[in-house]
């Protein structure tokens, strides 16, 4: 085609030109200076930051016919060449296409040759994560050991699918995002030689969209001004974008400043009505909590916007306090996960905004506790009224012993104390004899009954055990021990054979039996057939 997008059409050209890895382009020019160039790099980050670019630069650096130098000058042919990719000694490989080993066979082949033309001969590998394992086994001798004149550059977003084999024969470079004051100066300055009129608040529509790629923005601002050509207004880029206008989200920071439910359903209406996504509804509010959070704690200058907004967002900011912004954000936060799971995303994001709406009711927990205490602040509700009374300290007890009682005894019979006989009794009275207690009379013995004598119950055998089969081998060692036993015939273990004396010798040879006395081993003779077989021709020999 003849129409060149923004995104080629402004690629850098110089090392200077780059945006935002300036620790990258630095250490990459010190190298090239010192004549410390390596033999293979390895650029990984996200999207659209400048890996690919930097890799042709690093190329046309080291194949400049000035170099190398960290100033390709442009003009040579070998400059012009790898700046439209039709060098033949810089070779860009797109590993997504070529992912099997013989890629790699065919790229090794080609290095042991010398390059055409230029000083080194370059491979540049896009995507190598995309490479099969056998792939990156055939790639780590010449990775390692390259020959002079090679140099690998390789690129890939994703860097842990890599082996740590390559990773370890590498100059690791990561490439950042781009910060949004970079991609807002540099997409002003395109527009500017493009001669398009965008204002600050279009421009920070598609920074916001781009997420730190700025190839991403150079093709949104192409988009934007194939939409409204020279001159692009703010609401023709949110239209075009798809984002939140801005007097919505003021709106909503304004019911939730009066914590009035109401004004935020019919908010939530308004943005049904108008075909609006309710995700990227709540996201965009969700950014508009992180700027108040930020005025809140002073740091307004960090808010991404034009001053006016800057302004009207630090005075939102004062009628909220820091515990009420963060729990908005946590609770929104909750909502955009579930609006992606839900069969019914507006009824549940009017529940969430009357949920932010009653935030206000809510009672820090150190403040309860300071009331409770008695602290500083009414309290709204009753409390019951406690005394905290010292309790008397309780003074430690002596361990004390378990006294042991003596053993009890049999009772003793009362006996009554001797009588003293006084001085002047001459004569001593008898003392009676105690009488003797009455014994009960004798019961008569019941001769007890003989018990029965026990009747012996018969002892009931077992069940008798089912004969055990036996294998074949078992039931020819039983009949052979059974059998008598020739002196010319023995058993080896699988057939008979005959054992006779040999007359000039004191040896026994073993000579085998003729062939229609052994068992046909054949698959059509079933197995009790070759057994009956045998067992036949065994006797019989026997």
């Amino acid at each position: 085609m003849k129409y060149q997008v923004i995104a080629r059409k402004f690629r850098p050209q110089t090392f200077e030109e780059v945006v935002g890895q300036s620790p990258i382009v630095q250490t990459l020019q010190n190298a090239i200076e010192m004549d410390r160039a390596g033999h293979a790099y390895l650029f990984c980050g996200p999207r659209g930051v400048g890996k690919t670019t930097t890799a042709r630069l690093l190329a046309k650096a080291l194949n400049c016919a000035k170099g190398p130098t960290a100033t390709p000058c442009n003009e040579c042919p070998s400059c012009q060449e790898v700046s439209v990719g039709r060098s033949i000694d810089v070779l860009e490989i797109d590993a997504a296409s070529n992912t099997g080993v013989d890629s790699i066979r065919e790229l090794r082949e080609n290095a042991r040759y010398a390059p055409s033309r230029d000083r080194h001969k370059i491979f540049v590998i896009d995507e190598i994560h995309m490479l099969s394992t056998s792939a990156f086994n055939a790639l780590l001798k010449i990775l390692e050991e390259p020959p002079s004149h090679v140099a690998f550059i390789m690129a890939t977003t994703e860097r842990h699918k890599l082996p740590a084999t390559i990773l370890s024969r590498c100059q690791q470079f990561v490439f950042r995002t781009i910060s949004p004051s970079e991609i807002q100066e540099h997409l002003k300055s395109i527009a500017e030689r493009e001669g398009i009129k965008l204002s600050d608040g279009a421009l920070n529509y598609v920074v916001k969209a781009a997420e730190g790629s700025m190839r991403d923005a150079q093709s949104l601002l192409d988009q934007i001004i194939a939409f409204g050509g020279q001159e692009i207004s703010d609401d023709e880029v949110r239209d075009v974008l798809g984002f939140i206008p801005a007097d919505i989200l003021d709106r909503s920071t304004e019911a939730l400043i009066a914590r009035d439910s109401k004004a935020l359903i019919e908010i939530v209406e308004i943005v049904v009505d108008q075909g609006l996504n309710l995700q990227q509804f709540v996201r965009e509010f969700l950014s508009r909590i992180r700027d108040l959070l930020l005025a809140k704690l002073g740091i307004a200058e960090k808010i991404l916007g034009a001053p006016e907004e800057r302004e009207r967002i630090a005075a939102q900011a004062e009628e909220f306090s820091e515990q009420d912004l963060i729990r908005f954000f946590d609770m929104l936060l909750r909502l955009e996960n579930d609006l992606r799971w839900t069969s019914e995303p507006r009824f549940h994001l009017e529940v969430g905004c009357i949920k932010l709406a009653k935030v206000a009711q809510l009672r820090d927990i150190e403040d309860v506790i300071r009331e409770l205490k008695g602290g500083e602040g009414p309290s709204t509700e009753p409390t019951r009224k406690t005394t905290n009374r010292p309790r008397p300290a309780l003074e430690p007890k002596a361990p004390t012993r378990r006294a042991v009682e003596p053993p009890k005894s049999a009772p003793k019979p009362d006996i009554p104390p001797p009588k003293i006989r006084p001085a002047n009794d001459s004569v001593r009275p008898p003392t009676p004899l105690p009488t003797p207690a009455p014994t009960p009379p004798e019961q008569p013995t019941v001769p007890e009954s003989p018990k029965p004598a026990p009747v012996k119950q018969p002892a009931v055998k077992p069940p008798a055990e089912p004969p055990k089969k036996l294998s074949l081998k078992d039931r020819f060692r039983q009949r052979w021990k059974k059998s008598p036993k020739p002196p010319h015939c023995i058993w080896n273990g699988s057939r008979l054979s005959a054992r006779k004396r040999n007359d000039s010798s004191s040896r026994c040879r073993t000579k085998s039996l003729p062939r229609q006395w052994t068992v046909p081993n054949t698959k059509r003779y079933s197995r009790r057939r070759r057994a009956n077989c045998l067992e036949k021709k065994f006797l019989y020999h026997i």
